[in-house]
């Protein structure tokens, strides 16, 4: 019996694949059974096969579950470059919460570690009126934050976990993800004070093009392991 970790980011396009992925194989190779699961995809751009093709959830499949058919990955792969519940409208789509649970729980049950991964914001909507939030509340997940360093990630970040501590729902921790090589003022800074505003739940920094985690931040990620589930296995802390 395993455990799952919801992965939510500041904003759209900071950085939850590429962290997830990092992650997932940096935990196949110490020995823990992890694997990826990406309910929704929206915005996916026509496969071979003319469907929509879920570019992430095959990244993360292919980074640290190659066995796993992509259909076990992703359940909803959709077109629009919208939010999921409005892709889903707009293509006449209808998202089955209770498929969703039933894949949370199967892949639970088969795995030491699940790593979840949302879409945009821990708040944006899988079906109307039921966010990746209320998946997390409703299933226990923990969350894991997914700070894209740029400008405005500080209040982004800061509002994401008032929002969780609102609903009750506990933070994993706090990943900073450097989205660009571009230099920038608040670059530097934004480490700092990431570090301050989330103090014992920083977990590390992730710098632009990484291939590898860090190992100081793989083992803060294992010791929040530790803490939340008591999971030893080859984790080291």
């Amino acid at each position: 019996m395993g455990h799952g970790i919801l992965i939510t980011g500041t904003d759209t396009g900071a950085g939850k694949t590429v962290v997830a992925c990092l992650l997932g194989k940096r935990l196949l190779g110490a020995g823990v059974a992890a694997v990826p699961l990406k309910p929704v995809e929206s915005g996916c751009a026509p496969g071979t096969d003319g469907k929509p093709f879920p570019a992430d959830a095959a990244a993360l499949r292919d980074a640290f579950a190659p066995g796993l058919p992509l259909s076990s990955v992703c359940l909803y792969a959709l077109s629009g470059v919208l939010s999921p519940h409005l892709a889903a409208r707009e293509e006449g789509v209808s998202i089955d919460l209770v498929r969703i649970g039933k894949a949370i729980s199967g892949a639970v049950e088969a795995a030491d570690v699940v790593l979840i991964e949302g879409a945009g914001g821990v708040t944006v909507e899988l079906r109307e009126g039921y966010s990746f939030a209320a998946l997390a509340r409703d299933h226990s997940l923990p969350v894991l934050i997914v700070a894209g360093n740029r400008l405005g990630v500080l209040n982004h970040l800061q509002l994401t976990i008032r929002f969780l501590q609102s609903e009750g729902i506990p933070l994993f921790g706090v990943i900073l993800n450097d989205t660009t090589p571009d230099v920038f003022p608040a670059r530097e800074p934004n480490v700092t004070e990431v570090r301050r505003i989330v103090g014992s739940h920083y977990l590390g920094r992730v710098p632009y093009g990484a291939i590898a985690l860090r190992e100081d931040l793989f083992s803060c990620f294992c010791g929040r392991l530790q803490e939340y589930y008591s999971l030893q296995a080859s984790c080291p802390h």
